[in-house]
């Protein structure tokens, strides 16, 4: 029986033995083609995948080891190209990051302290007050809680609770803007 139609068939033994005859030949290949052992190791392992996961449209007619440097080198190919498309668009970064356009980080300030307001002022008042004593006008609880007539341990309930309201409201604006 030929090898090749073994594999079709589905025998795990064919599989092997191609892959025990063929992995170090293929391996040296792709290193010395890509300059790269994790490279290689990681093309060689999705050969063998691609390889069998494909057996049904293999050729009869070929050698196995014609379709499977075939696959291989298809295989490296596309990688080469992505990990190019990878380093053209990070060489783009510094670009952006040195461009004078803050016409976005402009919008999302204003955007981001709009939500805050709005979130402050659907708090109690108390809450509001505390917070805006607290972080506005630079206040210690003890001075919060002397100024209101209230506990330290009120303070820091409603700045705890103010607190994790705008995280809150952070996070969901953080959501919103990564969509973007």
């Amino acid at each position: 029986m030929n090898i090749v139609t073994a594999i079709k068939e589905g025998n795990e033994k064919a599989f092997s033995d191609v892959y025990n005859t063929s992995k170090d030949k293929l391996y040296f290949w792709l290193l010395k083609k890509t300059s790269s052992s994790y490279l290689a190791q990681e093309l060689l392992q999705q050969t063998f995948c691609k390889l069998w996961l494909s057996r049904s449209s293999l050729n009869e007619e070929l050698s196995v080891n014609v379709q499977l440097f075939r696959i291989a080198r298809s295989l490296m190919i596309d990688e080469l190209r992505r990990q190019i498309r990878l380093k053209e668009n990070i060489s783009l970064l510094p670009h952006l990051e040195e461009s004078d356009d803050t016409t976005w980080q402009t919008y999302a300030v204003r955007e981001l302290t709009a939500k805050l307001d709005v979130s402050l002022q659907q708090m109690s008042p108390v809450s509001r007050d505390v917070f805006l004593l607290s972080r506005k006008h630079g206040l210690t609880y003890q001075q919060i809680s002397e100024k209101l007539s209230i506990s330290v341990k009120t303070v820091e309930y409603h700045i705890s609770k103010v607190l994790s309201e705008l995280r809150k409201t952070l996070l969901l604006l953080s959501i919103l803007f990564i969509n973007y």
